[in-house]
């Protein structure tokens, strides 16, 4: 068994078969919280417990997300400074004035949508008989889902649509590679992008999400900062739902499906009784956790699980290991689409930072759920999972498929 210090959580590799839930079991029965020190050289401390990942989630006053809440291959320089990264009123003003992109008529009015790109995905899927789960169907369906959600003009989309697959699992070689180190340059091109057409909305406004945020409005001055968005702070926040919105989608549909062919049992009991579709999506999204971690940064000296922090050190909230916390999960390694309640910090451990895409993203997962059900039993998994080089994200990059008998 090994010390509770030796295994670096920051190197990629560590995560190459899938997250180490046995070293994070171990932490958790730890009586102290453990120093890591990423890969430049920064420390910080590791909170796996469910508790802890909660209350300084919600805790903004002791625990700010700026500058950067990301770790290892991910930290990079965060200008102009995405929602993700915002704190106080800056970030209050932000989720305020794009609230009404993910009201639940507008979720509503994207059901419809979301199916049809389900299905047509799908039905591709069908008639080529053998396919990558990964890159021709999860990787594809939340960019669609996205593109739809924010009315980028169809002549468009493909040109997007490969800019943002070079943007995920960044760090990994075959990625890195394939891509020519295309990844970060992509991100440039999706924001320039999206700016320049959020600018020409402004002046050709019409019934869509760009024209929507550009015309929200607070309805105080109490915060006394703009009481609307800019075309640049517009195209900034599309861009960052079109490079990070993907993530939950990208890894829930490929872990997803892998749960529940592994669990025939649980694919039964889903296929028999459509009513359990709520619940299912939910303990697909504990059960994979897309994204590992997040980092937040003290500013102030205070504690936490019994450790003193200090102002200006950093603690990083491991989700993947709070979403198997024994105090909070019954049987926690157990895949049960029946489980309730199930208060999984798959999309944050709440308060003002949790995922502002959080409805989005279930809605996507629960469709894409509903339309597999049936094709499930004809699918033959033909070669082992590729899970890419990252500790961010719980994500497969291969997994090769082919229809069957069924």
């Amino acid at each position: 068994m090994d010390d509770i210090q030796d295994l670096d959580l920051m190197d990629p590799e560590v995560f190459a078969h899938g997250i180490p839930h046995d070293h994070f079991r171990r932490l958790r029965a730890a009586d102290r919280l453990t120093l890591g020190t990423d890969t430049d050289g920064s420390t910080f401390w590791y909170l796996v417990r469910h508790r802890d990942v909660s209350d300084v989630s919600r805790d903004t006053a002791r625990f700010h997300s700026s500058p950067t809440t990301m770790t290892s291959v991910r930290k990079a320089d965060p200008s102009p400074p995405i929602i993700t990264f915002l704190d106080g009123l800056d970030h209050t003003r932000i989720r305020k004035l794009t609230f009404k992109a993910f009201a639940p008529a507008r979720l509503a009015a994207l059901e419809q949508p979301i199916g049809r790109i389900v299905d047509t995905i799908l039905s591709e899927m069908r008639e080529r008989g053998e396919f990558d789960l990964a890159d021709d169907v999860a990787l594809r369906l939340p960019f669609e889902v996205l593109l739809e959600l924010l009315d980028i003009p169809a002549g468009d989309r493909e040109m997007v649509l490969d800019w943002s697959h070079a943007t995920v699992n960044l760090g990994d070689p075959e990625y890195d590679r394939n891509m020519s180190g295309e990844g970060e340059d992509c991100f440039q091109k999706i924001y320039e992008y999206l700016v320049d057409f959020a600018g020409y909305r402004a002046k050709h406004p019409a019934d869509d999400c760009f024209s929507l945020l550009l015309d929200a409005r607070l309805k105080s001055s109490r915060l006394d900062l703009p009481d609307r968005l800019s075309p640049e702070e517009v195209g900034l926040f599309a861009s960052t739902l079109i490079t990070a919105g993907s993530e939950t989608t990208y890894c829930s549909v490929t872990g997803g499906v892998l749960a529940l062919l592994e669990s025939p049992d649980q694919l039964d009991l889903l296929r028999g009784d459509r009513t359990l579709l709520p619940t299912a999506t939910n303990e697909v999204l504990r059960w994979v956790t897309p994204v590992t971690h997040f980092a937040r940064t003290a500013v102030v000296d205070t504690e936490v699980g019994g450790q003193p922090i200090r102002a200006g050190e950093r603690v990083v909230l491991w989700y993947s290991s709070a979403n198997r916390d024994e105090d909070v999960f019954t049987d926690p390694d157990r895949f049960d689409i029946t489980r309730s309640p199930n208060p999984h910090l798959t999309f944050g451990g709440g308060g003002p930072h949790v995922c502002i895409g959080n409805g989005l993203a279930t809605m996507e997962l629960r469709a894409f759920l509903s339309g597999v059900l049936d094709l499930l039993p004809q699918l033959e998994i033909t070669g082992p999972p590729v899970r890419p080089e990252t500790n961010f994200m719980n994500s497969i990059k291969h997994l090769p498929m082919r229809f069957g008998g069924g």
